[in-house]
């Protein structure tokens, strides 16, 4: 017993025209769709659906799919085998039917032995525990043959308008952002270290090389001032 799980991404000319042929090609083999979403990108109109197939049926309609679409953009099918499991809980069902009728004999007999209500209630207590057990095997194997009976795709329908790209391939925008940041960032380190270098090192060497020069100046023109007088 294997739950196969198809997905498919289609590039279509028209999500909407290819989702109303894929319905009917579902249909036609026996299946369904449990549940789509329309909604709109600029004046485009993209698709997504979950179908269910009989499972023998499974490649026919994926088959027909693919001839719907310009291109298939991605495709995967799953399988789980879920057979150990199964037989599992027909073992455990088989064990609990078991003990039910055993459970119904034994009440009878209370009843007419005892015919006292704590050993009564008792006894179908447990009753009802094996009963709300049985059921809900029933319910999981249910829910399993169900599964692995048909199988479930969900396709994803673009619009080739939206699937095209904007630029061409091979054009990395954030890869030049990253290299237009480091580049800013080194330049802003070098003139962060220039400016260091000015204030720390070459304006006080400056001012020891030139206010000894501006002072001898000073004192020249001062000798010549006064012999001018």
């Amino acid at each position: 017993m294997i739950i196969r799980t198809a997905n498919l991404e289609l590039i279509v000319n028209d999500a909407i025209s290819v989702l109303n042929s894929l319905t009917s090609a579902v249909e036609s083999r026996g299946g369904y769709f449990t549940e789509s979403k329309q909604w709109r990108e600029g004046e485009q109109v993209r698709v997504t659906a979950t179908l269910r197939v009989p499972s023998e049926h499974l490649k026919a309609t994926l088959a027909a799919a693919r001839r719907l679409a310009v291109r298939v953009e991605s495709e995967t099918v799953s399988g789980q085998d879920v057979t150990a499991e199964f037989s599992d809980l027909g073992a455990q069902l088989r064990n609990l039917e078991a003990t039910e009728i055993e459970l119904r004999q034994l009440l009878v007999t209370v009843r007419q032995r005892s015919q006292k209500a704590a050993d009564i209630l008792e006894v179908y207590n447990e009753l009802t525990k094996v009963r709300g057990e049985i059921e809900r095997i029933k319910g999981r194997m249910k829910y399993l043959s169900d599964l692995t009976s048909l199988s479930t795709i969900n396709v994803s329908l673009i619009p080739d308008a939206i699937a095209q790209p904007v630029v061409e391939p091979g054009w990395r925008p954030l890869g030049i952002v990253k290299e237009a940041s480091r580049s800013l960032i080194s330049s802003l380190k070098w003139i962060a270290g220039a400016a260091i270098w000015l204030l720390l090192f070459i304006l006080p060497l400056m001012l020891i090389v030139l206010v000894p020069i501006l002072g001898i100046r000073w004192l020249v023109r001062r000798r010549r001032a006064a012999r001018a007088e």
